[in-house]
């Protein structure tokens, strides 16, 4: 009687556990930020990006018009999307990561920590295509953000 009923028990808890995927908890720590604004920083550009065509302007501005479309962008300093794209000969790399303050419940200090990083890589020298492929991982980012903050971003409509 003891064996079935703990039996029972065990496997309720497995049924309730299985009903939040392991990659939903996932996400929810990675991007979860109750659909709050962010901020905004991209890694200064260098040499090889300057002379193909890619500045500090045209990076920022593609990031921040999506982010802004989707009503995410604030300027104020918070949780915050980090860009940095770099050129090496007709290799490129764009990288981002969601940043966001994270809390240790013992000591009480707060650090900020990349929670969320993503990259494309490819090859090519036109400032053209490096925006495309930034513009798409940015696309990415929203997309997965506004998913797991959806209930949250309903509340603030």
């Amino acid at each position: 009687m003891r064996y079935t009923l703990l039996v029972g028990l065990l496997l309720a808890c497995c049924s309730v556990a299985e009903a939040t995927p392991r990659y939903a908890i996932l996400e929810g720590f990675e991007l979860g930020n109750e659909c709050a604004p962010i901020a905004l920083l991209v890694e200064q550009v260098g040499r090889e990006e300057v002379r193909m065509g890619l500045t500090q302007d045209n990076i920022t501005t593609t990031v921040r018009s999506q982010l802004r479309a989707a009503r995410l962008y604030r300027s104020r300093i918070g949780p915050y999307l980090y860009v940095n794209i770099q050129v090496v000969g007709a290799a490129v790399s764009v990288r981002l990561k969601f940043n966001k303050p994270l809390s240790d419940p013992i000591s009480g200090q707060q650090q900020i920590a990349t929670t969320w990083d993503k990259s494309l890589l490819g090859h090519g020298l036109e400032a053209e295509y490096v925006l495309s492929r930034l513009s798409r991982l940015t696309a990415t980012f929203i997309d997965a953000y506004l998913r797991v903050n959806e209930k949250a971003c309903k509340r603030s409509d």
